[in-house]
């Protein structure tokens, strides 16, 4: 998209005593934690044409369910929207914050779902009291709590649902367990058909991002294996941080390091957050800009290409609107083709 500015000795050592940032080249990253690149995704897989069916979940193990399940606790978020879409019902879940985007129609009777306490504490004897047929629980937030409820004789899936290609495997899983398969496939046409629908008017041109991550208290940056990578990768941009070391296995994440980014210097800068609200994420994220004086060496910060993903697409994946992830991007990329955001989102 332009050209690449040369790095003087005296910003780089400006960057290096920064408030923020590591410090370290890709190479010298990647021997350091023994890994260079983001974990694979993992899916679900449901074996079997009908019951007796068996489900090879995101952590490999296999649950294997006789009928369809009466008693369902769907106790994470995303998992909650796509189980609904498909007819299914949950006896409890967790907390549900404002920042999930729910099915349309099922809002209200989601939110008065008996609650089984935060995504990442949830009350094991709560659940347990309740007797599912079978516990639908979130990777890695969830995972301890997963592996108790199947080794206390539970049937027990847990999903990952964070990229595109999740979502579909979600839909095709439960569409089997539900046996609501036609409504399944209904469903991914709609997703495949909005998808190329954008991909089909995408410039011929590259086009680079860096995906920030902010929170309370830490600032680091996505990989592919993010929402926001996983929509960046569909809409061919260049995730700066592809390829970078995890900063810890399984993660989505990668140390910040600024002197990478000024190095790259990316077209775009994403901001991603998990913090109190869209607004909150914004105005820490702009106050990290001011305090150090590296972040004005990257052009797309100076010259207002910086752009805020809101949490309801970006923190939790939105499963059913994951499209609307996509052109949320795509407009903020190339309103010229897609239309501006503003007057679009939320309507």
């Amino acid at each position: 998209m332009k050209g690449k500015k040369g790095i003087s000795l005296a910003l780089v050592l400006m960057v290096s005593t920064g408030l923020f940032g590591c410090n370290q080249s890709k190479e010298t990253k990647g021997h350091a934690l023994g890994k260079t690149t983001e974990e694979i995704s993992r899916t679900i897989e449901v074996i079997g044409a009908d019951y007796p069916l068996t489900i090879k979940d995101t952590t490999t193990d296999e649950t294997v369910l006789e009928k369809v399940p009466e008693k369902v606790a769907v106790i994470s978020g995303t998992p909650l929207s796509i189980w609904y879409d498909l007819g299914g019902k949950s006896i409890c879940s967790s907390d549900i914050s404002e920042n999930v985007k729910l099915v349309e129609g099922y809002e209200e009777e989601i939110k008065s779902l008996p609650s089984v306490g935060p995504v990442y504490s949830i009350d094991m004897e709560r659940i347990v009291s309740e007797k599912p047929d079978l516990i639908i629980a979130q990777y890695g937030t969830q995972g301890t709590h997963a592996k108790k409820l199947r080794e206390m004789g539970f049937n027990v899936i847990v999903t990952n649902v964070k990229t595109y290609k999740d979502v579909v495997d979600t839909y095709i899983a439960f569409g089997k367990i539900l046996k609501s398969e036609e409504s399944a496939n209904k469903r991914i046409a709609e997703l495949e058909q909005k998808k190329a629908e954008i991909i089909s008017k995408l410039p011929d041109q590259e086009t680079s991002v860096v995906i920030l991550y902010v929170t309370a208290n830490a600032l680091s940056v996505k990989l592919n294996n993010s929402i926001a990578g996983d929509v960046s990768n569909v809409l061919k941009l260049r995730n700066i941080a592809s390829g970078l070391p995890v900063d810890t296995i399984g993660s989505e994440n990668t140390p910040l390091d600024i002197e990478y980014i000024v190095q790259e210097n990316p077209d775009y800068v994403f901001v991603t957050s998990m913090i109190a609200s869209n607004e909150a994420a914004k105005k820490t994220m702009e106050e990290h800009f001011a305090s150090n004086p590296a972040w004005r060496s990257i052009p797309a910060i100076t010259e207002g290409r910086v752009i805020y993903l809101p949490q309801e697409h970006f923190l939790f994946n939105s499963g059913p609107y994951y499209s609307e992830a996509i052109e949320y991007v795509a407009r903020s990329i190339y309103p010229e083709i897609y239309g501006e955001v503003d007057g679009w989102y939320g309507k």
